[in-house]
């Protein structure tokens, strides 16, 4: 079993750094939207019986293999509760501008992009494979508002693919390294945020690496508010908010 880089986490209770009540309401107490939410779990649920096969190459390791889509949703889909908490700020926030580093079967993306079909979602994804199935997939559900990109993470900034683009909520959810988070957050802060900005790092206690990345992350920031809920971490960057200490267990991993 592999333990988290963040082991404490286990051993005692944790309070976050973020915002103030009225934004503990509507992230940890408020209604979904349970249209969005059930077509979203829908989905997850289809592609958790789905037994097509995938020749994935992973760029994170440089290994490739042949896996069943229900593996892989099973192994690494964004998990309903976390899906829950990015409609929730997606809605609260007003968000209309989205990019996601790694798409893999369309879990996480389709979360992105139910919560309002005026949102504009940007999907990359690496492996032409799993590229593939995954636009097929909401292409036959006539999901209108993402936009696919197969592309390797290192050379969609490189070679500034997005050209300056801005987004309002960046999920980075691929490449679980530090030197690769570091660059990725460092990338679109510097590049593809405005103002205000929203960045979502997906297993931040998936290895040692991942949790040494967002603790340099989280606390680099000047005047960011930070939301650690255990797998994933929130940089809230630009809001004219006071900082509150709050706790977030419910979220703990495995409830």
């Amino acid at each position: 079993m592999k333990l988290p880089g963040n082991i404490s986490y286990l051993l005692r209770s944790k309070e976050n750094e973020k915002l103030p009540d009225v934004f503990n309401e509507f992230i940890l107490d408020s209604m979904f939207q349970m249209s969005s939410f059930v077509e979203c779990c829908e989905y997850r649920l289809n592609m958790l019986a789905d037994n097509t096969e995938i020749n994935v190459t992973d760029f994170g390791t440089g290994k490739s293999d042949i896996r069943k889509v229900k593996q892989i949703t099973r192994k690494s889909s964004t998990d309903p509760r976390y899906g829950g908490v990015l409609q929730k700020i997606i809605d609260a926030f007003k968000v209309e501008n989205i990019l996601e580093l790694g798409t893999s079967v369309g879990i996480g993306t389709m979360f992105l992009a139910k919560t309002n079909a005026k949102t504009n979602v940007t999907t990359v994804e690496g492996c032409p494979e799993t590229y593939k199935f995954t636009k097929t997939e909401f292409d036959k559900r006539q999901i209108a508002n993402v936009t696919f990109i197969n592309d390797n993470f290192d050379h969609l900034f490189d070679n500034d693919t997005l050209k300056g683009q801005k987004f309002d909520l960046v999920f980075i959810d691929g490449n679980h390294t530090y030197e690769a988070t570091i660059k990725y957050f460092d990338n679109i802060a510097k590049k593809h945020s405005g103002q205000k900005s929203i960045i979502v790092i997906d297993d931040i206690n998936w290895s040692r690496e991942m949790f040494d990345a967002w603790k340099e992350i989280s606390s680099h920031i000047p005047g960011s508010l930070r939301l650690n809920l255990f797998r994933m971490g929130i940089v809230f960057s630009g809001y004219d908010l006071p900082k509150m200490e709050i706790m977030a267990e419910i979220y703990k991993e495995g409830m």
